[in-house]
């Protein structure tokens, strides 16, 4: 097998792993804050996915207009979900409130998928663009891609930046850390874990339309995503937005390579295997070094 291909393979991977780590973004910041695990959030993915790929091929919209469109209304979504199914759970005891988090987000993913598949057919869209392209000997690189991978370190920076520099970063890491001592300062927790929950979601959504760009999606895609979500963010570590970041890329190109030498099926498992050997090898977790 030439180099080349195994290179262009690398590639692929690389921006498949940047898509999983946006979507891993998503559901760090929602955990860290709101301590609840969205079993629903890759399904966000599979149905943003789906709609964007029926509003391009009937409207001819832009994929910038589609995120436009897709995103805020993605953002007020997410926050009615949690202001109206989830935040109720929390006056119950702890071990109620944790299995009800767990069956409405699973519902909510069967839902969404099967109402999904309904309405826009189970099989698998994407969106195809007609783009130039870059050859460097073999290997092929689209504009496409290109722009994609330049919009995920965009939005990665622009995530870090927001929570890092602005009174809503500040609030989220105060209501993270003390909520009663956020609250005296002003920080309305119920807010917070609002905004925090549509800002997730949103995030996901952004994720998806570049995700449909250049994969295919399908209504039942979504469970598998999180799972995926969930590796990174136990290997990378919650709000540990370069870690996500580098862990997610290292996923995508195992993904990738794995498919190449031993078959596209065993794919979809190299996330759960990688999970079960961190844990086994490494209990507490790894210990990243932050600036």
């Amino acid at each position: 097998m030439s180099v080349d291909v195994v290179l262009q393979v690398v590639v692929g991977g690389v921006l498949l792993g940047g898509l999983y780590a946006l979507v891993a973004f998503g559901l760090s910041l929602i955990y860290g804050v709101v301590r609840i695990l969205n079993f629903a959030h890759g399904t966000i993915l599979a149905v943003v996915g789906v709609m964007a790929s029926v509003m391009f091929a009937s409207w001819q919209l832009s994929p910038v207009l589609i995120a436009l469109i897709l995103v805020p209304g993605v953002f007020v979504i997410g926050a009615l979900f949690y202001r109206g199914l989830l935040r109720p759970l929390e006056r119950r005891s702890p071990l109620e409130a944790t299995i009800g988090t767990v069956l409405v987000t699973v519902g909510a993913l069967l839902i969404l998928s099967d109402v999904t598949a309904v309405l826009a057919g189970p099989m698998q869209r994407n969106i195809l663009l007609r783009a130039p392209v870059i050859e460097v000997g073999d290997i092929i690189i689209s504009i496409t891609q290109l722009a994609i991978l330049a919009a995920i370190v965009v939005l990665t920076l622009a995530i870090h930046v927001i929570l890092k520099t602005t009174w809503f970063g500040l609030a989220v890491r105060a209501v993270t850390q003390e909520p009663v001592a956020a609250e005296l300062c002003g920080a309305r927790s119920l807010g917070i874990k609002t905004l925090t929950f549509g800002v997730g979601s949103a995030t996901v959504a952004m994720a998806a339309v570049l995700y449909v760009l250049t994969f295919p999606v399908d209504p039942y895609m979504g469970f598998g995503l999180t799972v995926k979500a969930f590796t990174i963010i136990v290997v990378g570590g919650i709000g540990n937005l370069p870690g996500a970041l580098i862990v997610g890329v290292l996923l995508g190109v195992a993904e990738g390579l794995v498919g190449l030498f031993w078959g596209p099926e065993w794919s979809p498992a190299i996330s759960v295997v990688l999970l079960l050997l961190i844990l086994v090898a490494f209990p507490a977790g790894f210990r990243w070094r932050r600036a």
